[in-house]
């Protein structure tokens, strides 16, 4: 049989075979066993909410609405909510107040895990023909796929409650916004003012996990470079867990290159280690078919995907708990 170890051990695998009566084998057993069902359906419909709303690139109508519904779903569910406000000047020299929005579950709590994605979606399809370069997207992979997916998890954890490990939640504004093929710094303008500006009277979570593109219907998940630097453990225990579930053929065992986002200022300014889970093909070195264009909309949100990628962090958080509750 196999078992389960710690992630702090950089020298194994979190499967590891071990006598029937070690904590290890408890914790496998009890973490497959007490983890709840990933709600794909409830998912799908968080997704789509959002992209009904419209584009949310800053300064819509849409992006103040979404704004609204994602921070009253965190209030009903029990979460303390943060509406961070921020100055920012994008590329082009415009002058915005971007909001991350940061939810706390159970903030009393010292093992902590951070959950992000950005909300926000580009203000041009630049990587469209021509006629639609201006045209801003919808965003439903690009942007509602991670929040939807972290909408859910927080849905199995009100029904499923974690006792001994918090979760912090930030999802990020004007991440979309920086120029094309340009400065890293000039993209994710709301997880570098999170990272700079982390209060030293919070409890930093221990490590982060961000979502990116993550419902995709043809959608693969590489072991992204920046994330295998910063945080190899919690890559490979990802991934194993991942493939443990049978959702290999989402998350494949290949590397890609570092790529710049959220996490790169979250693991650099913040010094808080996080990897991406993101859609990116490693042999076309290529994020997936309607990256930055209007076709990134509903048609192209597979259930399967978002069920993929949510079950196999609830595994991962159940798991923590499960560790917590032999330590």
């Amino acid at each position: 049989m196999f078992m389960l170890i710690s992630c702090n051990d950089e020298n194994k695998s979190i499967f590891h075979t071990e006598s029937n009566h070690s904590p290890q084998k408890i914790i496998i057993e009890k973490f497959w066993q007490n983890t709840p069902v990933f709600n794909a359906d409830s998912c799908y419909f968080f997704v789509r909410h959002q992209v009904e709303l419209g584009p949310r690139n800053p300064g819509s109508k849409a992006h103040k609405q979404c704004v609204e519904w994602l921070a009253k779903f965190f209030e009903r569910n029990g979460l303390q909510v943060e509406l961070q406000k921020f100055p920012a000047v994008t590329f082009d020299n415009k002058q915005w107040t971007g909001i991350n929005i940061i939810a706390k579950y159970k903030p009393e709590i010292k093992n902590r895990i951070l959950l992000c994605a950005h909300y926000d979606t580009r203000p041009f399809a630049d990587r469209d023909e021509e006629k639609n370069k201006n045209t801003p997207i919808l965003g439903a992979n690009d942007g509602a796929s991670g929040v939807g997916v972290i909408m859910s998890i927080v849905q199995a954890i009100r029904q499923n409650p974690l006792q001994n490990v918090g979760i912090d939640i930030v999802l990020f504004d004007l991440e979309d916004y920086g120029t094309p093929g340009g400065e890293s710094e000039t993209w994710c303008l709301g997880s570098q003012y999170w990272a700079k500006n982390f209060s030293v009277t919070s409890v930093k979570p221990q490590e982060g996990i961000l979502l990116d593109m993550v419902g995709d219907t043809n959608a693969v998940f590489p072991k992204e470079g920046l994330s295998v630097r910063y945080h190899p453990v919690l890559v490979h225990d990802i991934w194993s867990i991942a493939e443990k579930a049978g959702f290999s053929n989402y998350f494949i065992n290949q590397s890609t290159n570092e790529i710049t986002d959220d996490h790169l200022f979250i693991n650099t300014i913040a010094n808080i280690p996080c990897i991406n889970i993101i859609h990116y093909y490693p042999q076309k070195s290529d994020f997936f078919e309607h990256h930055h264009k209007v076709s990134d909309d509903m048609r192209n949100i597979s259930k399967s995907t978002l069920k993929a990628v949510g079950q196999t962090l609830l595994y991962y958080l159940y798991r923590q708990e499960e560790k917590m509750n032999v330590q």
